[in-house]
């Protein structure tokens, strides 16, 4: 009996702390909605996305159906190419998400692995808001 008690505690304990984090952390991964504002994760969606040398993780505001902000989210990602490829984002912005699902924006040159990573990622991203 003490055995199970101790197991039954410590995954009441891992609970408690996964409870925690969801908290204090962003909900990675997750579509968050509020009014006609949805504000999109793409860390879990796009965990196998890879730029130059990792993931590229992004934050996409989506309002009154455009894309109003999208915010560069934490990589180990080579920072010469990052820096160069996060200008790949700025295509998108003021689009309709359905332009934006369409469009085939050119990667920058230079920093085509990294641009076609974001690029995927906001796409992926938009992709989210149909399912």
């Amino acid at each position: 009996m003490k055995k199970t008690s101790k197991i039954l505690i410590a995954v009441l304990g891992l609970i408690a702390v996964a409870a925690v984090a969801l908290t204090v952390f962003p909900a990675w991964g997750q579509t968050k909605k509020t009014g006609d504002k949805v504000v999109i994760n793409t860390t879990e969606m796009c965990k196998d996305v890879i730029g130059h040398h990792a993931t590229t993780p992004l934050e996409i505001t989506v309002e009154g159906g455009k894309i109003t902000d999208i915010k560069v989210l934490p990589s180990d990602e080579t920072p010469s190419f990052y820096e160069m490829a996060v200008k790949v984002l700025d295509a998108f912005k003021g689009m309709t998400v359905q332009q934006a699902l369409e469009a085939e924006v050119d990667a920058v040159s230079g920093a085509t692995l990294s641009s076609d990573a974001l690029i995927t990622n906001v796409q992926t991203g938009l992709k989210s808001l149909q399912k």
